[in-house]
């Protein structure tokens, strides 16, 4: 049985089709269901655990169910097995599944489960067949409403006025007036038909009316729709059996199937509607029979569907038959030609007066009609010669014709039927004196190749001396061998003509002899015809509509009658036919749609060949396109759009694209199924580019098309702004083509004014009412530009107050003086409004300036800290408690201290040594951080801030200006004096650590000016400017000093809640706001490491006045940034940094199911240790925590956690006696999924390395159970020893649900060694079981792998056959960065892919998507939002691709990335462990030869590191390298020394830092 394959899912006009098939096919699923107790909302997702999937196979097999099925499947083993099931019931029926197994079903894969679910509609929905559906489907529909050339299950059903013809024809009278309907109502019409279709003819609406008006509804779709009209038992299958039944005189049919197995019926059907099929002996067999059905059937234009041969098969399908029948109905019968009815026998030689003379009259169609037919014979006066003919039942000669001839001369004998001349009549004889006794039959015409019967006749018996010779066209005579018959009265020879001659016009001589002379009427000529000899030219094809014509050649063929017929869609086409010349004609007709007309020339009466001509039509017209490609593209990028040829017949497609100068672009053109084709290309120049599609040699309708290509506009949006000010972003359309333009700030809340300042440049100017961030949009022809979307960051104006002071983003705290001694500070008093908390021996940290003190009053805010790299920090513990301290610096290392005791406590003492955040963690006695803890200590360093633009001279009243960057000095407060702030200046922040400086010299004489970091000078301040005197006009006095720039101090601000400090994702979480009545607003901003949350900030008024409760949803996890303004100021403390997390996402590794039983109870033995492995890699920054107990002593279980690394944590669990226990697992205190876990303790048993298996006891152990290599032996172990008694089953089958050979030998009492052999790589699944039950876990996914590798180690070649590519992998700017890339896994056989990208913050988020023919390119997307090192980790089956891990370094600026692209020189470099690392060094003199250096490891150990020659563009290079060791930690550092005679130019020293691995 051949059934259709499932179709794939091309994104073809967008997915609209998709849906509509989504929806059709769940609605076909429930109706299947309609009896059960399933239904199904989401198809993709529902059929996943295998219940409702086998429920309709059984339905649709009118089963009761499918034994075997677990109706509440409790793990995905259980849920594969039910998908199994159902897909093998299917298979039984002889259901071709292609390519789909359980895994993707179970796995939810929305294109293989719609082409499932096809391939169940065409099997049981329409039945058996090897005709395509698709085919049967329109032969039916074209045979019951021919009026509506249907032509496809799409647009032709579009208007609704088919559906009326169709529900009219089943049920006559239910929709009269189809043909006077109006079509511009396409959806109304569709619902009343298929309203009436449901009440009337019992047909469910599994398409909507809306989707049936659709011209996106698929194909599928509409057939299965139109299905519920043709299938067993139907509305449309009763009406044809009721129409054929009325054809019928004399018999019945109640069906389609076995009615029509013998011939009976058909021959019935035929003769019904005018056919003619020759007599048949009752030893006709029934294939014969049906095939001369079948040609009486061919005769009157009506072609078969079935061979007779399938035709009477019991496994013939009813929808073949019913369509092949339903072509007899309403079809007139045909008037033939006399001579298609009545053949005339007779003997014209020597016939002479008064002799009693015979002619045979043979009937090709019984003898119903012997009325209308009429013989006269005429003699030389045209007088009537009477004549009778006796009819009798005898094959070939039924009727006996006779007539006694009175004079001589030449008679006429004129037959005619229904008053038509038959063919030959009339028949010209001679009557004279007889000269023999003998007579010949003449026969007028012969075929090449064919028997034509030439008989002598002798009324006496005497054929004694009989001679008959044939002459050939060519002039070759040959006598003929004549046979006496057994009653000897006359002679016979089966004569086979073999060659026709064209000069002679296929003319040959017979001659009849006795006794040396001519027999009355010898010699005769007979005309020799060769139908297979005629030539059909040009039929190449035509277009619908307009009049098609193909020329005939005869001339080889002989002389004869030319006819054709043309036939469509089972239906005549009507032709006509004119004569050209002597032996040519011109057919012509007018084809009536789309697809094959089929040609059927006859010649003589015989069939040129045994098949017809076949003429392809098509109608460009027809050809549909869609997709942005057409209508416009930008430059340098690829677009796409579709070509939808499948409605227009047979045709090549052409696609031909020119750029605005008339170059060819080029382009791709792809078929995605059944002529539906994909066209991209990637246009290089701006300006109109013209498309032409041609379909078969034709411009399709609309092409060619025009598409205007353009370039995005510049834009210059400026990252910050102030509040109540207008905000300038020019754009530059320079170059770019014409086009519409739209910028939207805050989704278009607020207004935009635009204008024109030149032929090519815009201004846009929007002025921000309220702080924070907008969101600033652009697009140019509905496309985002480049850059688009960009964030603009909204600050609060400098108030002008006193000194200048600049508070750049994120907004600084107080600072301390330079390098003040260390002091403790006492914990603050409780402010009047909040009365003090009652006092605590728990241990508390206050973080001051220069001090962090534990004392029992609690504080609510820690302010951020600031240090300088190198100097010596301290800090005071206060308490009787021990703390321990744990600080960590910008890498994750820890920083030495010094702690000596005090009488309070004890002092702490530190230093950093490298700029950026660090973290001081105090934790408590119980384990617990202390309040506020871990505290954030920013470390800068004054001396890289740079000062540039700086003049040494000035002009007074002229406004100065030089810049300030601090972007390499670490996060702090910029302060600029001129003259000890005497004189008036502004400081304004460009973008972060860039700052511009204005002032303006009113007075002669030198400006000292003094730029602080965080209160300590910058090298070279004070820095000195020389203003001169200008002329100055009599009218101008100088103002006089205006007040200085200071920022206001805030009074202390309390803020208190867990939201600063711990989050879950996606859960709410809060804090408060106190500001103990100080007139005012506040403000939060809370940033993740790639998501800005949104926050809520609720006012509560209670008796000790307003506080604000502040409430936010993170939606990823990391460290965030909490700012809280008051005012628009960052209060004391802010930043806060809470750590999210996500509990839900540890997980342990492997699938869960494997560890517990089916009751999800973990199996444990006492005083064994039990191991497992949980993954944190997506949990955020967290700890875990395992803790267990005995349910039934209490006693605690010993519960161990330990790093495996980063990622990864080790539990080890002990219990100490059999019974139940619970087992608690928590993610920073947050418990995991399915915590706390069950567990049962048994006694201790012999130890396994296996899988444990109860009840019964039964051990399972080997690598054999969960992976193989291809062609070799895998092997496992089954152990019965300790369980009831009984016998192993193993199962192996691969995807495509076949069995593998197993084996397996007894190795021990109840114990067994298994072994396989896989063919090829895969997932196959182990059916393990003990007495007829499956074993737990079982079946087991295998993985098979290939080559020659280990299984132990799961590795294999396929990572060395992956390629990466794209831009994201490459160095690049971060304002302008393309972070795409692509993973080919085109030659990597089968296998996972898993890529992580970590950025300086940690992990970055990916988005991924499958792309191409075969789904085995994968698209890659990150963002980077931070400048720095970012590591691609790309893994295939567990291992690194080639290349992986790769490094990609982003900078802040094209000189550092010009840089480091000619020289390779970073400021940090991040290899991986046990990688090989290598640094250059610039610039140096010559080195001769290698030299060894030592490399320091930051624990002290000393490796040596090879220093070699190199060149890179064109400069001198060392290479140091050397590989760092495993087992340090995962941020361990390197100092690379480079003191020395040939690194005279060098630094001191180079920090090399290892990044995680």
């Amino acid at each position: 049985m051949a059934e259709e394959e499932p179709l794939p899912s091309p994104p073809l006009l967008q997915d609209k089709w998709v849906t509509i098939q989504k929806n059709t096919f769940t609605n076909f699923v429930n109706q299947q269901l309609r009896e059960t107790e399933h239904q199904i909302e989401e198809l993709y997702t529902e059929l996943s655990d295998g219940v409702k999937l086998c429920a309709l196979v059984a339905a649709l097999q009118g089963k009761p169910g499918i034994r075997g099925m677990k109706p509440n499947p409790k793990n995905r083993h259980q849920m594969i097995e039910n998908v199994t099931l159902a897909l093998q019931a299917a298979k039984h029926d002889k259901l071709k599944i292609v390519n789909i197994g359980a895994e993707d079903i179970v796995n939810g894969n929305g294109k293989l489960i719609l082409g499932l679910i096809w391939s169940y509609i065409l099997r049981y929905q329409l039945g058996k067949t090897e005709i395509p559906p698709k085919q049967l489907m329109l032969a039916w529909i074209n045979a019951v409403i021919p009026e509506c050339n249907i032509t496809n299950f799409t647009t032709n059903w579009n208007n609704g006025r088919a559906l009326h013809a169709l529900i009219d024809y089943c049920e006559p009278g239910l929709s009269p007036n189809w043909r006077k309907m109006s079509t511009s109502d396409k959806q109304g019409n569709c619902e009343t038909a298929m309203r009436l279709a449901q009440e009337r003819l019992g047909v469910p609406i599994v398409v909507s009316p809306q989707h049936m008006a659709s011209s996106d509804l698929d194909q599928n779709s509409g057939m299965t729709y139109l299905s519920y009209f043709m299938k067993l038992n139907s509305c449309g299958y009763k009406a044809t059996l009721r129409d054929v039944n009325q054809l019928l005189p004399s018999s019945h049919v109640t069906n389609f199937t076995s009615d029509w197995r013998d011939g009976t019926a058909l021959t019935d059907l035929v003769q019904a509607v005018g056919g003619h099929i020759p007599n048949q002996s009752p030893s006709t067999g029934v294939i014969e029979s049906t095939q001369l059905a079948i040609q009486g059937a061919r005769d009157l234009g009506i072609e078969p569907i079935l061979s007779a041969e399938d035709m009477v098969q019991p496994q013939a399908g009813h929808l073949a038959v019913m369509a092949y029948a339903a072509r007899f109905i309403n079809r007139p019968a045909m008037k033939l030609s006399a001579a298609s009815y009545i053949e005339v026998l007779f003997n014209t030689v020597d016939i002479s007066p008064g002799s009693k003379t015979h002619y045979s009259l043979l009937m090709k169609q019984g003898n119903p009609r012997l009325h209308s037919i009429n013989v006269k014979v005429a003699d030389p006066n045209g007088n009537n010669v009477p004549t009778t003919v006796e009819w009798d039942d005898q094959p070939e000669a039924t009727g006996l014709g006779t007539f006694i001839p009175t004079v001589v001369g030449e008679h006429q004998l004129k037959v005619t039927c229904d008053g038509e001349m038959i063919r030959g009549s009339p028949i010209k004889f001679n009557v004279g004196r007889s000269k023999k006794a003998i007579s010949f039959v003449r026969r007028e015409q012969g075929i090449v190749g064919d028997n034509t019967k030439l008989e002598v006749l002798s009324e006496d018996g005497n054929v004694a001396d009989v001679h008959m010779t044939y002459t050939s066209p060519s002039g070759l005579s040959k006598e003929i061998a004549l046979s006496r018959s057994s009653s000897g009265r006359s002679l016979s020879h089966s004569f086979v003509p073999d060659v026709v001659d064209s000069s002679s016009s296929g003319e040959w001589k017979v001659s009849v002899l006795q006794n040396g002379e001519h027999a009355s009427g010898s010699p005769y000529t007979m005309n020799v015809i060769k139908p297979q000899a005629v030539k059909l030219c040009n039929l190449e094809g035509g277009l619908i509509g307009q009049p098609f014509s193909f020329t005939v050649d005869t001339s080889e063929a002989g002389k004869a009658e030319l006819q054709c017929l043309i036939t469509f869609s089972g239906q005549a086409v009507p032709s006509t036919i004119e004569r050209t010349g002597e032996d040519t004609y011109h057919v012509k007709f007018t084809p009536s749609g789309p697809g094959t007309h089929l040609i059927r020339p006859m010649y003589g009466g015989k069939d040129v060949r045994a098949e017809p001509y076949k003429v392809e039509i098509t109608d460009s017209n027809l050809v549909l396109t869609d997709g942005p490609g057409l209508k416009q593209a930008k430059i340098n990028e690829s677009t796409t759009f579709w070509v939808d040829a499948s409605q227009a017949g047979p045709g090549q497609l052409n696609v031909h694209i020119k750029d605005a100068g008339g170059v060819p672009v080029p382009s791709t053109l792809r078929e995605l199924q059944d002529k539906r084709f994909e066209v991209k290309y990637s246009p290089a120049v701006i300006g109109p580019h013209s498309i032409d599609v041609e379909f078969d040699g034709k411009r399709i309708k609309h092409s060619p098309f025009t598409v205007n290509v353009y370039k995005d506009p510049k834009a210059e949006v400026p990252r910050e702004g102030v509040v109540n000010q207008p905000l300038v972003i020019l754009l530059d359309t320079a170059n770019t083509e014409k086009g519409d333009l739209s910028i939207t700030i805050n989704e278009g809340r607020v207004p935009v004014t635009t204008k024109k300042l030149s032929k090519s440049s815009y201004s846009a100017e929007f002025i921000p009412s309220d702080l924070g961030q907008y969101k600033v949009e652009l697009e140019f022809n509905n496309s985002p530009i480049q850059g688009s979307p960009w964030y603009v960051n909204i600050t609060a104006p400098v108030v002008k107050t006193g000194p200048p002071v600049l508070t750049p983003t994120p907004p600084p705290v107080v600072v301390e003086p330079p390098t003040p001694p260390p002091v403790v500070v006492e914990a603050p008093p409780p402010l009047p409004v909040q009365p003090a908390p009652a006092p605590s021996t728990d241990i508390y940290a206050v973080v001051k300036p220069k001090s962090v003190r534990a004392s029992a009053a609690k504080p609510d805010a820690v302010p951020t800290q600031y240090a300088r790299v190198g100097e010596t920090r301290s800090f005071d513990i206060i308490g009787k408690e021990n703390v321990t301290v744990k600080i960590i610096d910008v890498f994750g290392s820890n920083v030495p201290f010094t702690s000596t005791p005090t009488p309070k406590g004890f002092a702490v003492n530190y230093k950093f040594k490298y700029i950026g955040d660090n973290w001081i963690h105090l934790i408590g006695e119980n384990g617990r951080p202390l309040k506020g803890s871990p505290f954030l200590v920013c470390a800068f360093d004054p001396g890289l801030v740079v000062v540039s633009d700086l003049q040494s001279h000035g002009v007074i009243n002229t406004p100065s200006h030089f810049k300030v960057n601090t972007l390499k000095a670490g996060r702090g407060e910029v302060t600029v004096l001129v003259d000890k702030g005497a004189t008036n200046c502004e400081v304004y922040s460009q973008s972060k650590g860039d700052y511009n400086v204005t002032y303006t010299s009113t007075s002669n004489g030198v400006r000292n000016i003094d730029v602080l970091f965080n209160n300590l000078p910058v090298p070279g301040s004070p820095f000195q400017t020389d203003f001169g005197s200008p002329p100055v006009p009599a009218t101008l006095q100088r103002p006089e000093t205006s007040a200085n720039y200071i920022t206001p101090a805030i009074s202390p601000i309390s803020v208190t809640g867990s939201g600063l400090h711990i989050a879950e994702e996606s859960k709410r979480a809060s804090f408060l706001i106190n500001p103990f009545g100080q007139a005012g607003q506040p403000s939060v901003r809370i940033e993740g490491p790639h998501s800005i949350a949104k926050t809520n900030i609720q006012p509560i008024d209670s008796a000790e006045g307003r506080r604000y409760e502040v409430t936010y949803v993170p939606v990823e996890t990391g460290i965030y940034n909490t700012y809280v303004m008051w005012n628009g100021r960052d209060i004391e403390g802010s930043p806060y940094h809470p750590r999210v997390v996500d509990s839900k996402m540890v997980k342990l590794d492997g699938d869960w199911y494997s560890h517990v039983d089916e009751e999800g109870i973990l199996s444990l033995q006492a005083s064994q240790n039990k191991r497992l492995l949980f993954d944190v890699s997506r949990a955020g920054p967290g700890e875990l925590k395992v803790t267990g107990r005995h349910l039934t002593s209490g006693s605690p279980l010993q519960c161990t956690v330990s790093e495996k690394d980063v990622y990864h944590y080790w539990v080890d669990i002990v219990a100490s006696e059999p019974g139940d226990a619970s087992i608690d697992v928590e993610w920073s205190g947050f418990p995991i999924p399915k915590s706390p876990i069950r567990a049962a303790v048994v006694a201790s048993a012999r130890a396994t390395n296996g899988y444990v298996a109860r009840p019964p006891q039964v051990v399972l152990s080997g690598f054999g159970l969960e992976s193989a290599v291809v062609n070799k032996v895998a092997e496992f172990y089954i152990d019965g020893s300790q369980a009831d008694k009984g016998s192993p089953g193993v199962i192996l089958t691969n995807s495509r649900l076949q069995n593998l050979q197993t084996n397996m030998v007894a190795v021990g009492e109840s114990e067994y060694r298994c072994s396989y052999t896989v063919p090829e790589s895969g997932i196959y699944m182990l059916h393990v079981s003990w007495s007829g039950n499956d074993l737990q876990g079982s079946p087991f996914s295998v993985t098979a792998l290939d080559g020659n590798s280990t299984v132990s180690s799961r590795t294999s070649d396929g990572p060395d056959k992956i390629t990466v590519r794209g831009d994201g992998v490459l160095p690049g700017i971060l304002a302008t960065y393309n972070g795409t890339f692509y993973v080919d896994t085109e030659d990597a056989g089968k296998g996972d892919c898993e890529v992580k990208v970590q950025g300086p913050k940690g992990d970055v988020q990916i988005v991924s998507s499958l792309q191409g023919d075969r789904k085995r390119l994968l698209q890659c997307q990150y963002n980077p939002t931070e400048i720095g090192l970012y590591v691609i980790r790309i893994r295939w089956s567990g291992q690194d691709v080639a290349g992986s891990p790769i490094r990609v370094h982003i900078f802040d600026t094209y000189e550092e990335l010009e840089r480091f692209n000619n020289t390779g020189e970073i400021s940090m470099y991040m290899p991986v462990e046990d990688a090989p690392f290598q640094s250059s060094i610039f610039p140096q003199p010559a080195v001769n030869g290698k030299k060894s250096k030592s490399v320091p490891h930051n624990r002290g150990v000393r490796m040596s590191a090879a220093m070699s020659r190199s060149y890179t563009a064109g400069a001198k290079a060392n290479q140091l390298s050397f590989t760092p060791h495993r087992g340090y930690d995962r941020r361990s550092y390197y100092i690379v020394k480079e003191n020395g005679p040939e690194f005279i130019s060098a630094p001191a020293q180079r920090s090399v830092f290892i990044a995680d691995k």
